[in-house]
């Protein structure tokens, strides 16, 4: 188990495979839901997220509305959750699961065609980030977008950016991320540690720990989940991959991708996934029964 947590409250990665839109947060949601069937209460996370100005308006309206920024994914996933994570540093554990405080990070974009972005994605552009931290949410404001005109008319006015840190460049960006971004993070890997419920862990994109690296929590167990299917693997092995993937010259100084990881151990049992309707990945006690014997042999791999 990680760290001193009970040994009935797993910490279980759900990580995507080569596609992004893989099927992670239905089956995130449906885990929480199984393992609070199981073991009384459960939470599920997601550290980093991000969504799109364009592709995901209403998203957007629905949590700038209460000059919030937050996505889908971490709204199913607060949902999904019968109780908050632990707070830590003398700090008392709130009532309710909002979604900032499972999603530490979250960005908004933008699509920007023909244009490469401050961060190098080509035809997509970073507006803001919310970062939450012990004293609450911060955002952070892409200078150069601002300065370009890019950041949509109403953005000022549905999120309190007044008092944003603005970055300009790759460079500030960097500091900003060292100042605000890692020890939110962290702080994020504390409270799961502190939790004495099971968790689930949702990673972002084809990342495959979202958690620090040596940080005081690790899955138990891992899902790598791809369109019809979730490979299985015992957390203690995936790990161990990771660190090896940490150091090959063709992954970043933070974050793996998941291929790399697994290229490189054989999963303990792989599972169909069947292709469910909306109507039911909305629904997180549906999706368990129709996904309960990939939670059966993901759990059994702990």
């Amino acid at each position: 188990m990680s760290g001193s947590r009970p040994d009935d409250a797993p910490v279980l990665l759900v990580a995507g495979g080569a596609r992004v839109d893989a099927g992670k947060t239905t089956f995130s949601t449906g885990l929480a839901a199984w393992l609070a069937e199981r073991r009384g209460d459960a939470v599920g996370v997601k550290p980093r997220a991000g969504n799109d100005h364009w592709f995901d308006h209403d998203d957007y309206r629905i949590a700038t509305d209460g000059g919030r920024l937050y996505g889908k994914d971490a709204r199913r996933l607060a949902a999904a959750s019968t109780r908050p994570l632990a707070a830590v540093g003398g700090g008392r554990r709130p009532e309710t699961v909002a979604p900032e405080s499972i999603n530490p990070v979250h960005r908004l974009w933008r699509p920007t065609p023909g244009r490469t972005g401050m961060l190098g994605d080509a035809d997509r552009t970073f507006l803001c980030d919310r970062v939450t931290g012990a004293e609450g949410s911060r955002f952070v404001v892409n200078g150069a977008a601002e300065a370009a005109g890019l950041l949509p008319d109403d953005l000022a006015a549905r999120l309190p950016l007044a008092d944003a840190t603005r970055v300009d460049d790759v460079a500030a960006f960097n500091d900003v991320m060292a100042a605000e971004y890692l020890p939110a993070f962290d702080r994020l890997a504390e409270r799961i540690a502190a939790t004495a419920v099971p968790v689930a862990v949702e990673s972002y994109a084809d990342v495959a720990d979202p958690l620090p690296r040596g940080g005081p929590v690790a899955p138990d167990a891992v899902a790598v989940v791809d369109p019809g299917r979730a490979r299985i693997y015992a957390g203690d092995r995936y790990a161990k991959a990771r660190a090896v993937a940490s150091r090959s010259p063709r992954e970043g100084t933070m974050e793996e991708h998941t291929g790399t990881v697994t290229d490189m151990i054989e999963p303990v049992a792989t599972v169909d996934l069947p292709a469910l309707g909306g109507e039911v990945r909305g629904d997180p006690e549906r999706v368990v029964e129709r996904y309960g014997t990939a939670y059966e042999a993901l759990f059994e791999a702990v």
